[in-house]
């Protein structure tokens, strides 16, 4: 096995475990109990996913507001966003498909599954919005929310400290074909919802050509797959690089988050949060456990695939959902709302998730 040690914490290939500021041989020594070493990793999740969020919030609150413009704040924020998504995350996604191995063909499907993931989260608030008759403005904010999830961000780094590197990999293939899916497909579809317009199904790379680099992750699979293909040795400084950067990356994208965050009128939402969250939490994991587990998913690889796609189908709203009500100019504030309530119920997600999943 693997490591590389960073102080309070070291991490392999097989997952991260702490040893509280001391080595590992320590660490053994003083025999940690499974269930401490699990409190451990849940609360560094959490304090990387969350608190970066929180420190985010409290640095504009109690400081750049009073000494820094809003437009420079969220120029700033935009900034840090792309240099953690698409300069610093490339180099984790490179390393996970170079060094990995696909343990079963049945992997190859799982990019669709993904895609599927996606479609059961739409479908569903499309579904809500009908029933319930929610305002097309509105109804166009619980779309998104209910369809794009941060797979990339939470489910990345809750993978990786459980699973490794290996499960990083997982979830990167699980997304693949995500990203491109909500520009080609989620960004038009909201457009025409919050028009009030009958619902077709079409595709757009109107939004990709004008932005080529969110396709870099896409790009970055790829890289890794034919390093990979090729039989060139991952360089093991890779690994460790790697190690650092994912916790990194989600520390950034909180922290941007943070300071852009404007936490209001989410009482007025309140049915509206409810059925995403419903959406987020129970309907698409519960149906995608299902379709997983009647696909034989749990059976391959001693089951760590079924885990991260379970994981990865219950994570809260992604930050993408609130790019298209700037766009195309519908109901903004709900779509923040969605995203700041599911998010922090990962404080209770998370947890559940560990006692039914068994990780």
């Amino acid at each position: 096995m693997k490591t590389a040690g960073y102080g309070s914490f070291h991490i392999s290939e097989k997952g991260m475990c702490f040893s509280l500021g001391v080595s590992s041989e320590l660490a053994r020594h003083r025999r940690l109990s499974d269930n401490e070493i699990t409190m451990q990793r849940l609360v560094f999740i959490l304090s990387v996913s969350l608190g970066s969020v929180v420190v985010g919030y409290a640095v504009r609150r109690f400081s750049i507001d009073r000494a820094v413009s809003p437009r420079k704040v969220s120029t700033f924020s935009k900034d840090l966003k792309l240099a953690a998504m698409f300069i610093l995350n490339p180099i984790p996604i490179i390393s996970s498909f170079w060094g990995f191995t696909l343990g079963h063909p049945g992997l190859l499907w799982f990019p669709i599954l993904g895609i599927v993931c996606t479609s059961v989260g739409g479908i569903a608030a499309l579904v809500v919005n009908q029933v319930f008759h929610i305002h097309p403005k509105r109804a166009a904010s619980v779309f998104t929310s209910g369809m794009f999830s941060n797979i990339l961000t939470f489910g990345g780094l809750t993978a990786f400290v459980f699973f490794g590197i290996e499960g990083y990999a997982l979830v990167q293939l699980f997304n693949m074909l995500i990203t491109p899916m909500y520009y080609l497909v989620g960004f038009p579809i909201s457009h025409q919802v919050s028009l009030g317009s009958r619902f077709s199904f079409s595709l757009s790379f109107g939004t990709i050509r004008e932005r080529p680099y969110l396709m870099i992750p896409v790009v970055s699979v790829l890289i890794g797959i034919a390093l990979n293909l090729a039989g060139v040795s991952r360089p093991p400084i890779f690994l460790s690089v790697s190690s650092l950067l994912i916790p990194l990356v989600t520390g950034l994208l909180g922290l941007s988050i943070g300071i852009t965050l404007y936490i209001g009128k989410i009482n007025r939402y309140t049915r509206e949060i409810i059925l995403i969250s419903l959406i987020k939490f129970v309907v698409t994991p519960a149906v995608m456990a299902t379709v997983a587990y009647l696909f034989g998913v749990h059976k391959i690889m001693e089951g760590i695939p079924y885990k991260i796609l379970v994981i990865s189908a219950a994570m809260p709203v992604a930050f993408n959902s609130l790019i298209p009500p700037a766009i195309y100019d519908f109901d903004l504030d709900l779509a923040n709302s969605a995203w700041v309530v599911t998010t922090f119920s990962y404080l209770v997600i998370l947890p559940l998730l560990y006692l039914i999943l068994g990780v």
